[in-house]
């Protein structure tokens, strides 16, 4: 067997002839210019890709990546997790693709040499693949947050891992909250990544750790600045160092690094200076980025589209959650040189209604982004992208973040087809989760400690033996 790492969550693996590719996003940046492979892919690297299956994890852009897919060819088979709701399919096929497979929760499937086990985890399903050939074990995690029952359940099936990938850095919104009453404060605990990692790692107990799914930068001028939260590779190498934890061994791995099992490991030399090196990148993707601020500039919010997309959501929300939302109205507004413009969105009254842009001062909870991307959150039916692609700036008071919080997942509830409750009064809805019966006591176990206002502790829900050296 021989894997290599291809961009930020992008893994080739192959043996006896058999190539699959994991999560390719390899062309060109994601999230409206915002993130960018980091460090770079090889030249060439995704012409010279012929893979036999593709396995994407979840649909977030930087692992469902349409131009990457586009580029490797819509004929390719596509290997995805059979999640409650049907819209990565739906998605696949509205692009074209239609040698689609997916993969139920933790079924092994022979590819032709490669095994691949599939399984699922979270409300807004994320997945882990397990790849195993010629004696090596992959766990590749990615984004997928394993605890408690389910992670249990893979070490029992798969007791002897050798290689664990996971993310180790920032991938949502937290850093984009702006408090009027405190405007300095932070909503992250950066120093949390590396920590969350190393727990994995000890829980999971792999002959090598690797960094994974979080290589990448921000070149976009809204986003540049997020770079200094970047919890790079090399971060968690020193977290590791300064701990002394030799067992597993961190390995953080480059586009175009690899591993066989007659060479071991062959990396490129380390990039020494990071901030020099995103520079001279966003120096070289200029052109780009100046065509995606000028069509931004040139594009106005389409109200009426966004008021019709947004009165659908509202509509399909239950009047017990609309509730929560009394009197905390959300006013989202859309950026352009044409104009900005405004729509509120009052759950509790179930309206949706523009309002005129010199009285957006008046709403004390508003989200603020360009008018493109918010129409292309209602386009694509895609908010969950507007967060992670740090385009966007929540403002509130701090006492009201958690509104702001609820409102998005309603926003991703709808997308990934929760609501309206209706959609999963079914059979497959059902099945699935009999499946994935595990994270059920897992959920009421985190729900208990919030409600005993212990908050959330990844550590609480991992192997003690495994973590109290972490601690």
């Amino acid at each position: 067997m021989r894997f290599r790492i291809l961009g930020h969550a992008s893994l080739e693996v192959e043996t006896g002839g058999v190539n699959l590719v994991c999560d390719p996003w390899l062309a060109g940046s994601a999230y409206w210019r915002s993130w960018w492979n980091f460090p770079p892919p090889p030249e060439g690297l995704l012409d010279g890709l012929a893979p036999d299956f593709i396995y994407l994890s979840h649909l977030h852009w930087d692992h469902f990546h349409g131009p990457t897919l586009r580029r490797l060819g819509l004929d390719r088979t596509i290997l995805v997790p059979r999640t409650p709701d049907r819209r990565i399919i739906d998605d696949l096929r509205k692009m074209g693709c239609r040698n689609v497979r997916e993969l139920d929760h933790g079924v092994g499937v022979d590819l032709g040499g490669l095994r691949v086990t599939s399984y699922q985890i979270g409300p807004f399903t994320d997945s882990a693949l397990v790849i195993e050939a010629d004696g090596v074990v992959i766990l590749n995690a990615n984004d997928a947050k394993f605890m408690g029952g389910p992670l249990r359940q893979i070490l029992r099936r798969h007791p002897r891992i050798d290689f664990a990938l996971r993310s180790h850095s920032s991938a949502n919104s937290r850093l984009c909250y702006r408090f009027t009453d405190a405007p300095d404060a932070s909503f992250d605990d950066l120093s949390a990544y590396s920590r969350e990692f190393a727990r994995f790692c000890a829980a999971v107990r792999p002959r090598y750790a690797i960094p994974f799914a979080s290589n990448h930068c921000f070149l976009h001028e809204e986003t540049y600045a997020f770079n200094d939260t970047v919890n790079f590779s090399a971060n968690v190498a020193a977290y590791f160092a300064a701990r002394g934890i030799t067992d597993p061994l961190c390995v953080p791995m480059s586009p175009g690094d690899r591993w066989d099992d007659e060479q071991g490991f062959q990396l490129a030399p380390v990039v020494d200076d990071l901030p020099a090196a995103i520079e001279r990148y966003r120096a070289a993707k200029l052109d780009t980025l100046e065509r995606q601020k000028t069509k931004e500039e040139a594009t106005g919010l389409a109200v009426r589209h966004v008021i019709r997309h947004l009165q659908a959501i509202v509509d399909g929300t239950p009047g017990l959650l609309r509730r929560r939302f009394r009197d905390k109205p959300i006013l989202i507004v859309g950026r352009s040189a044409k104009g900005d413009r405004a729509v509120a969105v009052d759950l509790a009254a179930a309206t949706v209604t523009e309002v005129p842009i010199d009285e957006i001062e008046r709403w004390p909870i508003r989200i603020h982004s360009s008018a493109l991307i918010i129409n292309d959150c209602c386009a694509t039916r895609n908010w969950n992208s507007l967060g992670i692609s740090k385009r966007v700036r929540f403002v509130c008071q701090r006492r009201d973040a958690s509104i702001l919080r609820l409102f998005n997942y309603v926003l991703n509830a709808h997308e990934y087809e929760l609501l309206p409750i209706r959609r999963i009064l079914d059979r497959r809805f059902i099945g699935v989760w009999m499946r994935r019966w595990r994270e059920i006591p897992l959920y009421l176990h985190i729900l208990a400690n919030f409600a005993l206002r212990r908050g959330f502790d990844m550590g609480r829900h991992l192997p003690r033996a495994a973590t109290s050296a972490l601690n």
